[in-house]
Formats: structure tokens, C-alpha cells, sequence
């Protein structure tokens, strides 16, 4: 059986576009979708006596309930159930994304100087989750064209591989191009780096030796994947700068990410391209930390 998708639900707008969107990819991975929203009553001896709580909880079922009717109208071949938990959200999520394809959330962007989901439910568990978490921003997924390509930002070769398996899988299921891109910086010790001398010289210099290495790295995909048309992207600069700019016509962006259990951080190319790539995000754990998380 398919492992399900999973979309966070928590009564907005943005979570219902993401419920939209992770419908779509159910429905074109041939997988069911399970919305979750886990829901912890706010203590207080007299909101008890109130009835608050029970109140509480009829307007979180209320609301997974209008996510789910709506997500049977719109994608009705597409096997969807609903799970209310008294649980903390976060943790509810990490803890069925052990078994799930992916995490699908919904938020809106707050500006570049507050930061990205700081202290909020989608960065904690983009932090710790075990599968790929795919952030959709409110307006980003609805303007997407419908033909355009995935953007994959490839990392270094021991981190590529989840990146580039879930990059390929997204682009064969849709039937668009994966531009797979990598961005390079002159070393800080070039001159002190005689293997790298000797290989830009032989192949025309450092731009050549990255294209070299960028196509080695996709060879075994492209003949797993020989339906997926490749475009390969090599430039100079910053990454995160690179990868910004490509996402402006893609329809998702494919980016290796950190998993740490006891931090936040998910890297510096994550972290950028959550405040500023205009485009649903899919943010891929590399497999060391994946390991290290699940444990």
C-alpha cells in the first residue's frame, strides 16, 4: 500500500489551499491523503467549568470536517480521510510523517525581516520531520504554471540523492522538465587545491569541472527516469540566489534541507529560499540527519 500524503489542517485559508495541493499529488502518486490537526485544550479550572474545552473541540472537529467535505468535492477519486488528536501539532506531524510520503503545510509570508514561520508550528517540524515537508504559501500554488518545470537545487553528492529521488518522482508524475541546478564559488584556497588545478585544466576550467560532476551525479537518474526531459543549470554565485530566481517559473522547488531534533535551523539555503523563492516549496532531509532523527 501507498504510504499517504499528509496535510496539515488548522482552519485557514492557506491550509486549505495546501489541502488542495496535497490532494493533487495524492491523486497523481496513486497515494490516499490523510488531513490531521491535532488539537490541545488550553488549561484554566474555570474555562472547565465554562465548557470551554468541549467547545473547543467541536470547532477543531468542525473545521477538519469543512477540510474534508471540500477536499471530496474538488478530488473526489482520491482516497481522503480526517484525524482530530489531542496532541500538539508539531509533534502529531513529525510523529505520522515517520509513515507518510510527505507533510504538506500552508502559511502566509510574513516580510524578510520577522523571518519565516519563527516559533510557529511549520518550522518545528520542518526541523524534525523524517519525509519531505512541502511549505505552499497562500497565492503562490493557485499561480503556478500548470507546464512548468521542477527546479531542483542539487547538493553535494552524499546529500543528492534524496533530493534528486524525490525531484524526479515529481517531475515524471506531472510530465515536465526538471532543470536540476547547482551554483559554484571560487574555493577561498584555490591556489592551495592542486587536485582542482589539475581537473579545471583539463576540462576548461572550474565551470566545466561543475558541469562534469552535475552530469556524472544525474546519469543513473536519467536512465531510471528516461521519460524526464533534464535541463542542466550551472552558474557562479550564491545558491540561494540562484535558486530564488529560478523558482519564479517553476512550479515547485526542490531543496535539500537539515534535521535537527533539538533545533530550528534548517540550513541557510532552506532558510533563504523560504523567505523569498516564489513558489510551493518541497524541503527534502538529508539522509544522515534522517537517520539521526529517527532514532
Amino acid at each position: 500500500m501507498q504510504r499517504p500524503v499528509i496535510a496539515g489542517v488548522d482552519g485557514s485559508s492557506d491550509s486549505l489551499i495546501a489541502a488542495g495541493w496535497a490532494a493533487g499529488e495524492a491523486r497523481r502518486q496513486g497515494a490516499p491523503l490523510v488531513l490531521l490537526h491535532g488539537h490541545v485544550p488550553q488549561p484554566g479550572f474555570y474555562r472547565v467549568l465554562a465548557g470551554d474545552i468541549e467547545h473547543e473541540r467541536r470547532t477543531a472537529r468542525r473545521l477538519l470536517d469543512d477540510a474534508l467535505a471540500w477536499v471530496r468535492e474538488h478530488f473526489d477519486d482520491v482516497e481522503v480521510s480526517a484525524d482530530l488528536v489531542v496532541q500538539p501539532e508539531a509533534e502529531l506531524l513529525v510523529e505520522r510523517g515517520r509513515d507518510a510520503q510527505m507533510i504538506v503545510l500552508g502559511s502566509r509570508r510574513p516580510g524578510p525581516v520577522t523571518g519565516f514561520f519563527l516559533g510557529s508550528v511549520g518550522l518545528r517540524v520542518l526541523g524534525r520531520a523524517v519525509c519531505p515537508v512541502v511549505m505552499i504559501r497562500g497565492g503562490t500554488a493557485g499561480r503556478r504554471p500548470r507546464d512548468g518545470e521542477i527546479v531542483a537545487g542539487v547538493p553535494r553528492e552524499e546529500e543528492a540523492e534524496a533530493v534528486l529521488d524525490f525531484a524526479f518522482r515529481a517531475a515524471a508524475a506531472r510530465g515536465v522538465p526538471l532543470r536540476a541546478a547547482r551554483a559554484w564559488n571560487l574555493p577561498a584556497m584555490f591556489t592551495y587545491e592542486p587536485e582542482l588545478v589539475r581537473r579545471a585544466d583539463e576540462h576548461g576550467g572550474l565551470e566545466e569541472v561543475h558541469r562534469h560532476d552535475l552530469a556524472e551525479l544525474l546519469a543513473p537518474w536519467r536512465e531510471r527516469y528516461p521519460q524526464v526531459t533534464v535541463v542542466e543549470h550551472v552558474q557562479p554565485g550564491p545558491t540561494a540566489e540562484m535558486l530564488v530566481s529560478l523558482a519564479a517559473a517553476a512550479q515547485l522547488l526542490v531543496v535539500g534541507r537539515r534535521a535537527e531534533p533539538r533545533s530550528r535551523y534548517v540550513g541557510h539555503v532552506a532558510h533563504a529560499t523560504l523567505h523569498f523563492a516564489d513558489a510551493p516549496i518541497a524541503l527534502v532531509p538529508h539522509p544522515t540527519e534522517t537517520r539521526a532523527t529517527d532514532t
